[in-house]
Parts: C-alpha cells; structure tokens; sequence
C-alpha cells in the first residue's frame, strides 16, 4: 500500500490506549467545500488511471459507482458471465489486486468458488446484492460449503479458511436468497475462531473477515464482536497499521462507515485517503508488481471517497 502519510490528522473520539481523550475535529464549510473539490480532482485521475490500467468489467465498474453508467448494466455484465452451477468465473479482482482474495488459494480455494466470491464483492459494491444472479451463486455456495461450516480445502488449516468463510457467508448474509442453515454452520466455525486477541495483532484479513460476517449474519456474539474489531480498525489506522484505503475497504465490505467500537471520522478519514493516491492517479502507490494490480485498491478509494463525500 501506498506510504504517504496525511501529517497532523488524528482519526476518532474512543480512548483505547492508543490515543487517550482524542477530541474529535469540527471542519469549518470552507474546509468541507475545499475537501470536496479536492476529491473531485481525485475521482477524476483515479478514474484515468482505472482507464489506462483495468480490464473491460473494472472499466465498466467503475463507472457504474460514478453513477456515468447504470448500475442494472453493470450488474447485468457480471451475471452473463455466469455458469450453469451457479458459480463464476474469474472476473478479474484477484489479479488487480482485490486485498484478501489472493489468500483464497491458500484455503483451497477452487476456481469457482473464487470466482463466485469475486462476483459477490462486485455485485455489493454496486448495491446490486439483490440481483437475481445472487440467488444461484448463493445455491453453488451452499453446495460447496464444508462439513464444518467453512469454505475451503477441509485440510487446509482453519485460519487460512478464516476470511474467505467470513466473506462469504457475510457477503450471502446480506441478501435474501440463502438458505438460514448456511448461514447457521458458518456462524458456528466463525465463533470458534473469533477471539479478541485474533483481532488485536493487526491482521486486516482475520478483522475483515468477522467484521463482514457479524455485521450481516445474526449471531449472538455479534454486539460484543463488533466492538473489539471496531475499536482494533481505529486504532490500527490511527497508528497507520492499516492505511486509509485498507481500513475503508473493510468498511465497505461491512456496507457501513460507522462500525461498533470506532470513531472514523469522514472528514479526517478522507484527507487520509486522498493523501495516499499517487501522482498517476492510482493508489497503492507502493505495491509490489504491475501497475494492473493497483487497479481494485484505486476502485476501493474511489468508492470509498463517494461514501465519504456522503457523510460529509
């Protein structure tokens, strides 16, 4: 990820003994004005770099999230990819960088059910979780699910299933179309793994993963889980563990700004993110490889700047 660093700013109001009796920041309308021009600059070269560097869907997509495109379109795109089980193929997220997703070959993840995930990712940032397509991705899924609730090469180790399974199951937690004792078996491998220190080390995936899962899954550890990984994703930012377009991408797999726990201030949140992107309008300026992989966490930051300039 990116290493530019927003000087001075300090995310939040909690007292988790990373920052005690932080005093949250009231911008004045003229630094809201300014920030909002500023991020339309962004959009704008995020939106080049996009161009220049994605393939045809993330092309696609992102324009769908710009509102330049209908989202029924887009949606439409990735559901006539779909096969006859159900499952998707490859739509690209992994090999653009999506963060989490290249760690699905170490749970044993097939192609399928990877591909299939990627579709749910994209189809919820667009707000499409509801399309009819979801309905057999959600039926491949629950055919493929293992015995003990998680996703994955059973022989695999549990935490490699971890985010993958938490994914999922959150991702399907979300529409309407899963059948409850998908969802009750993945609530079970979910809870046996969550603990507070297995959200303490500063691992985005393992935080991610229970994050999505109890903010869409009704479970009864949910309330209390919520409130350590949302104290442990402020804090983690505030310490700059997680960058800004990390820690949104975690907030916009949980489809909210405002998690249990945390105090992630719009306004402080989106200078972060805007401090990040690089001067060819992408952002994880500093990731290892090709430029291609930068494309999904240039998706992420222009989302997540939409969202921020909503809550402004």
């Amino acid at each position: 990820m990116s290493r530019v660093r927003s000087e001075g700013l300090v995310v939040g109001g909690g007292t988790d003994g990373a920052g005690e009796g932080v005093v949250a920041y009231a911008p004045t309308p003229d630094e809201v004005d300014a920030l909002r021009r500023r991020a339309a600059t962004a959009l704008e070269e995020a939106l080049g770099f996009v161009d220049q560097h994605g393939n045809a869907l993330a092309r696609l997509r992102v324009r769908g999230l710009l509102g330049a495109e209908p989202v029924e379109d887009c949606a439409r795109a990735i559901a006539d990819t779909q096969l006859a089980d159900g499952s998707f193929p490859l739509l690209g997220l992994s090999q653009a960088g999506a963060p989490g997703l290249d760690s699905a070959r170490a749970a044993g993840l097939d192609t399928p059910l990877l591909g299939t995930l990627e579709a749910l990712v994209a189809l919820s940032d667009l707000g499409a979780q509801h399309h009819p397509c979801v309905e057999g991705a959600a039926r491949f899924a629950g055919s493929s699910q293992g015995v003990d609730g998680s996703w994955g090469a059973g022989e695999s180790e549990p935490e490699k299933r971890l985010f993958v399974s938490g994914m999922l199951a959150g991702l399907l937690g979300r529409t309407r179309v899963v059948r409850p004792e998908v969802l009750d078996a993945a609530g079970e491998f979910m809870a046996g793994l969550f603990s507070p220190d297995r959200v303490s080390g500063r691992e985005w995936e393992a935080l991610t993963a229970f994050g999505v899962f109890f903010t869409n899954v009704g479970h009864d550890m949910a309330d209390s889980a919520l409130q350590w990984i949302g104290r442990e994703l402020e804090r983690s930012h505030r310490m700059r563990v997680f960058e800004a377009v990390l820690t949104l991408r975690t907030l916009l797999h949980c489809q909210s700004l405002a998690v249990p726990g945390a105090s992630l201030e719009p306004f402080l949140l989106l200078t972060d993110l805007l401090g990040e992107q690089g001067a060819d309008g992408g952002f994880a300026e500093f990731a290892a490889g090709e430029d291609a992989t930068r494309v999904e966490a240039t998706l992420d930051a222009m989302l997540g700047t939409i969202r921020l300039c909503e809550g402004l």
